[in-house]
């Protein structure tokens, strides 16, 4: 089985996606399943990892929501807020799913170069 690891997907917003400067104007449009499952088929790739490109729980579920419509998307690597007092209670909440696969968060997005040594974070 092949399978692309880290496929990003997302309706173009320039605010939630506002790392995708004019530098990658070719990125600022919707990139959505529909556009990477003949792709895909043409170079005999049996599926992919849909993995978040947006720090928010809202983007876990968009994703989440794609691979229960489209077989091709076998796991998604979400966003859960590792810092939040109820990190145990979002992680239960999204582990429901099979196609969670993992969760990321973007360090470095984070101002402060000791971000993942902070209680907080380590806890998540």
């Amino acid at each position: 089985m092949v399978i692309d690891s880290h496929q990003h997907f997302w309706k173009y917003d320039p605010v939630r996606y506002g790392w995708i400067d004019d530098s990658m104007k070719v990125l600022q449009k919707d990139f959505l399943p529909a556009d990477l499952g003949p792709i895909l088929k043409d170079n005999e790739v049996d599926g992919c990892v849909a993995v978040q490109a947006d720090q928010s729980e809202a983007e876990t579920e968009f994703l989440l929501g794609l691979a229960a419509e489209n077989k091709f998307i076998k796991g998604v690597v979400g966003w859960v807020d590792l810092r939040a007092d109820d990190v145990d209670k979002r992680l239960a909440h999204f582990s429901q799913d099979k196609k969670l696969k993992g969760i990321r968060h973007i360090v470095q997005e984070e101002p402060d170069p000791e971000f993942m040594l902070r209680k907080d974070f380590q806890n998540g």
